[in-house]
């Protein structure tokens, strides 16, 4: 595998994952009041237990799974999960028909298309007919995502006018894929083709043959080879289950059809009676949010993937430092004190709280919830008006502090002083957003730009507080206002709100303490002439070692890492083991270098 393809993979490979596996709960859903309903046995192409066949079922599995792929890869390059991929500009400014232009961020289909065309289109290395139609089934199911693109579109104008409007194109719900491919499911062509391989192989011939024959076919349709199994009765060489012991719907009013009549299609139609069975379900309720980090059902993700990010941050931040932000540090007992460390953790958290609900609102994730509009079509400035996508920050720290704050149950000044560096982490989230503008006038003269703001990476948001941190205030607690009232809680007197706050001086974070929950540096990692090493880095081994009392002790380790990974179907990446030897320092007391050096032999 040469070097570039390696590294592709290694890239995309959990992004191919996970869209193999949506498709295939997508198929799931799709026949899950039907005869066949996309078995576990049917998924396994890699050892060919059932894909041997070409049905009508297998057309839409090669379907949905290639769109699966697609999606995820398209979604994750909007979100910037990958590098050198964001949201396709090319129309940008460009006229999309009266009244509106080209804006926004695009869905880059494109690039999801060629990536999956990559990892799935490979796995057909036959030159038969059946190889044909699989490769023609994946293409319907990539030009299935683009089918179900929809256009959104932001107004802008004097007053709300919607003189003009910006327009992006972005991807339907996932659900609306299935279903359209389900359409072409049922109206899918058999096709009377050689299946045997071809005799001449590969050769211009032969692909022209089949591809003379599938060119008579929209690249949009499904098609298959031969006619299904009776999924009735269980095979186990096909790889199917039957029906006997199957669910279906009886009794239950507002089904749709197809649930209605599940007990006629999988029972009855298959000479089975239906029995009725009761079954306790355990299901969560009455939920509540506990540091850290679970939450509410409705922000819940959002939420807990907030405070984790945030502090995965704090962990990056302090990488070098004697307190590395430790697992105790989040923790109640951690969070007792009210040192300057923690301050940042406070921050960090509600930081990370707010940022994750306001992305995932502007990403139409959450319902009841989209971009920041109010200001659209409004004049912002000499030459540009607000418009596109403004990332809700409003949304994010009202919930964020609904969530967050609510663990400050205290009326003390400690209680005071977490809830002012909530804040603190809130204000850097707006502090750290960047104004984006695309240009608008007549062969790009620019003569009017629409502007939107935007989130900016969580690691800005990290720099941000740690300067925020290293000019932390340390307050006595007169200064801070007690009580639980509506006009106390959280004040600060003389501070700014965007400043860190702290009541106690750290304790000694080169020895370890259980009660606090300190490990100490002994046996910490330090950088130790690291090419490229920042400053911090160069450092840290005088830091955590020689300042500590501890001594610098070279350690060597063989690491073993993922290389020369392949994506099988479906859904998982195989990977061999590469083994390398890493030398590290870390800090060791000096007493046993001194004892080792005077033990006398036995």
């Amino acid at each position: 595998m040469r070097s570039w393809e390696r590294q592709a993979f290694l890239t995309y490979a959990n992004s191919v994952q996970v869209g193999a596996r949506m498709g295939i709960h997508e198929c799931k859903h799709q026949f899950a009041w039907e005869k066949w309903n996309c078995p576990e046995k049917t998924l396994q192409l890699s050892t060919h237990i059932s894909l041997r066949s070409a049905t009508k079922e297998t057309s839409f599995l090669h379907a949905i799974s290639a769109a699966g792929v697609m999606y995820t890869l398209t979604k994750n390059c909007s979100m910037g999960d990958f590098e050198n991929c964001g949201c396709d500009d090319s129309r940008i400014g460009q006229p999309g028909g009266r009244g509106w232009i080209w804006g926004g961020c695009s869905d880059n289909v494109e690039f999801g298309e060629k990536i999956s065309k990559h990892f799935v289109d490979a796995l057909e290395g036959g030159h038969d007919s059946r190889a044909a139609v699989n490769l023609h089934n994946n293409e319907a199911g990539r030009l299935a995502v683009k089918a179900t693109m929809r256009k959104a579109c932001k107004c802008h104008g004097v007053s709300g006018s919607c003189s003009i409007q910006t327009c992006w194109m972005q991807l339907a719900d996932f659900r609306e894929v299935g279903n359209y491919l389900k359409m072409k499911h049922q109206r899918a062509m058999k096709l009377e083709l050689d299946k045997k391989p071809a005799k001449a192989g590969n050769s211009a011939v032969n692909r022209g043959i089949i591809a003379h024959t599938l060119r008579r076919i929209a690249k949009t349709e499904l098609i298959y080879l031969e006619d299904s199994p009776n999924y009735c009765v269980k095979n186990q060489s096909l790889g199917v289950q039957g029906t006997e012991g199957r669910e279906c719907m009886k009794g239950e009013k507002n089904l749709p059809q197809k649930e209605k009549k599940s007990c006629r299609s999988l029972c009855n139609e298959c000479g089975f009676r239906v029995v009725q069975k009761r079954v306790e379900v355990v299901s969560s309720c009455n939920c509540k949010f506990h540091w850290c980090c679970t939450a509410h059902l409705t922000y819940a993700r959002s939420v807990q993937m907030g405070t984790q990010t945030g502090i995965e941050e704090c962990k990056h931040q302090f990488a070098w430092d004697r307190w590395n932000c430790p697992d105790s540090a989040t923790q109640q007992r951690g969070l007792r004190l009210a040192t300057k460390e923690t301050s940042f953790v406070h921050a960090i958290s509600a930081a990370g709280v707010m940022f994750a609900l306001t992305r995932n609102c502007s990403l139409g994730n959450l319902e009841n919830c989209g971009c920041d509009v109010p200001n659209s079509g409004k004049m912002g400035g000499r030459g540009w008006l607000w418009g596109g996508c403004s990332d809700n920050v409003d949304f994010g720290e009202r919930i964020s502090k609904l969530y967050v704050d609510s663990q400050e149950t205290g009326q003390d000044s400690r209680a005071a002083v977490n809830l002012h560096n909530n804040a603190a982490g809130r204000q850097a989230v707006k502090a750290t957003m960047k104004r984006l503008c695309r240009c608008h006038g007549m062969s790009e003269s620019c003569s009017v730009q629409t502007c939107w703001t935007q989130l900016s990476d969580l690691r800005e948001i990290g720099n941000f507080l740690k300067l925020k941190y290293n000019q932390a205030h340390k307050l006595d607690r007169d200064t801070v206002k007690e009580g639980n009232s509506a006009d106390s809680r959280g004040a600060v007197v003389g501070v700014a709100q965007a400043e860190l706050v702290y009541l106690e001086d750290s304790p000694d974070y080169c020895r370890k303490n259980a009660s606090l929950g300190l490990p100490g540096t002994e046996g910490r990692e330090c950088a130790q002439h690291g090419a490229g090493s920042s400053p911090r880095e160069k450092r840290s081994c005088r830091r955590l070692c020689h300042d500590c009392g501890f001594r610098v002790e070279e350690r060597r380790t063989e690491v073993s890492s993922s290389c020369n990974c392949k994506f099988h179907w479906c859904c998982k990446v195989d990977c061999e083991d590469c083994s390398q030897v890493l030398t590290k320092h870390v800090c060791a007391r000096r007493e046993d270098a001194f004892r080792r050096r005077n033990r006398a032999p036995k």
